[in-house]
């Protein structure tokens, strides 16, 4: 907390400002507001504290400009699900990942502009969707095996950049039919770096430099997606399933270059969310045993008489449990932003235009008047009606976002994470060197596992057979 000196000069500067936000309860602001509570801490968990200790809104400082910290499911609700919602844009985060991605995708764009028009051109909104999803599930998983192979052979490894690249080739499988190049993989990392330092520089978005050779290695990324879609116009084969294949059937009227964009932005959207969801699932199943071996004794039952489908995935409940149970203690998002595009009211006040709005899905996720022993892995909770009790976006559990402008790609993503728990279990066991709480960074947006290491050992038939006794 501000001692009183600091607490003083900001009253006398801007106590006036303060008045109008003396119904809602927060921390006490100093010279820097109370942004001097986010300073070294993870954002997520500043939040959370502030849920459990304020309640569902809080009033923040950010210098002297106020803000609103929401813990408040039906507040949440208000913003995102309402028609009130199209008065909330995102935060700054759009402008600051800009550079590295493209317009031509919904990611960046405002709900006011022609956010309408490319949410309907995403992959998740067409009619063929869950055709397309259904058949990217044996590509994927032969794409994931093969992975697993390569990763049987280190003696160590580092999970949070191991499965990254696992979850990029998955993807990339998905969007263009194979895996892609070590390049193509170093020009994504570049440009997600860059954004990464927009998103935490301190300073004002203009002193913030490109890597060297930015320009060149955007043109390169997206530029190989273009001639991708050039080859596959010229082959025109009937048997691909992949995202791009599809467009050039369903849509062949499609640009090029705004197909190239909705590819190359496909990993922005969510291979590190993806990738750290899978992080935080086989930490948890290291910690609890009993739980890994149940997972694996049911992925072995769905490999057993062949290749994966959506069907076998459909039914395999515990499998759902365990994916579910990993967005909820560990989600890789766990604040996201926004900011009224004009003054507007909300939680009793008067918010100015571009007011900071911040959400967080921490506490929320962990709420014990909501969620029994909260603080524990438990995919058991999600079983005999627990997915239908709270459902993907229902107000404590919303791991892609709430509304129409939750992840478009939530569809894709929940079948990958079971996909991928699924074909590792039925593989291997990731043995990991400690099961106590890893360090959380931040990178992208997303949170970032950090020292999470071990090694994958594969399974025996011996093994999965006491697995399914036990």
């Amino acid at each position: 907390m501000p001692n009183a000196l600091s607490r003083g000069i900001f009253n006398l500067f801007f106590g006036a400002k303060r008045k109008p936000f003396a119904s809602l309860p927060g921390p006490q602001p100093g010279i820097l507001g109370t942004a001097g509570d986010f300073l070294g801490a993870s954002p997520w968990d500043v939040c959370a504290r502030y849920g459990r200790e304020y309640g569902g809104v809080t009033l923040i400082w950010m210098g002297p400009n106020p803000g609103l910290v929401l813990n408040d499911p039906a507040l949440i609700a208000e913003v995102y699900e309402s028609p009130r919602r199209m008065e909330f844009e995102k935060g700054n985060i759009s402008e600051q990942i800009r550079p590295s991605v493209t317009d031509d995708t919904a990611f960046t764009a405002e709900l006011r502009g022609d956010w309408v028009r490319k949410r309907q051109l995403e992959p998740g909104a067409q009619p063929w969707a869950t055709e397309w999803l259904a058949d990217q599930v044996g590509p994927m998983q032969a794409a994931i095996s093969e992975s697993v192979d390569a990763l049987l052979k280190q003696r160590h490894i580092d999970l949070t950049p191991a499965l990254r690249r696992l979850t990029f080739d998955a993807f990339s499988v998905a969007s263009v039919g194979e895996k892609l190049s070590d390049q193509v993989f170093e020009d994504f990392m570049l440009l997600a770096r860059a954004a990464d330092a927009r998103i935490q520089s301190k300073l004002p978005l203009k002193f913030v430099k490109p890597p060297k050779d930015f320009d060149a290695v955007k043109a390169r990324f997206y530029g190989h997606f273009v001639d991708r879609i050039r080859e596959a116009r010229k082959r025109q084969d009937p048997r691909a399933v992949d995202i791009m294949s599809r467009y050039l059937r369903e849509t062949p009227g499609i640009d090029d270059q705004v197909l190239a964009h909705m590819l190359g932005g496909t990993y922005f959207g969510g291979a590190f969310s993806s990738s750290v969801t899978l992080v935080g699932a086989f930490h948890q199943l290291n910690k609890y045993p009993d739980a890994d071996a149940r997972l694996a004794a049911e992925a072995a039952s769905l490999v057993a008489d062949g290749p994966l489908t959506l069907a076998k995935l459909d039914a395999a409940k515990w499998v759902e449990a365990v994916a579910y149970e990993a967005l909820r203690i560990l989600p890789a998002v766990r604040v996201m932003t926004r900011t009224p595009s004009k003054d507007a009211q909300l939680a009793g006040v008067t918010l100015p235009a571009g007011s900071m709005i911040m959400i967080s899905n921490q506490h929320l996720h962990r709420d014990p008047a909501h969620w029994p022993d909260p603080d524990t892995f438990k995919p058991e909770r999600w079983l005999d009606g627990g997915t239908t009790r709270d459902p993907l976006g229902s107000g404590h559990f919303f791991p892609f976002g709430r509304g129409p402008r939750a992840c478009v790609g939530a569809d894709f993503a929940m079948v990958f994470l079971k996909m991928a728990l699924a074909t590792i279990a039925s593989r291997v066991k990731i043995q990991l060197d400690s099961t106590e709480p890893f360090e959380e960074g931040f990178f992208f947006g997303v949170v970032l596992p950090k020292g999470v290491t071990g090694k994958l050992v594969a399974r025996t038939a011996q093994a999965l057979l006491k697995a399914k006794v036990g």
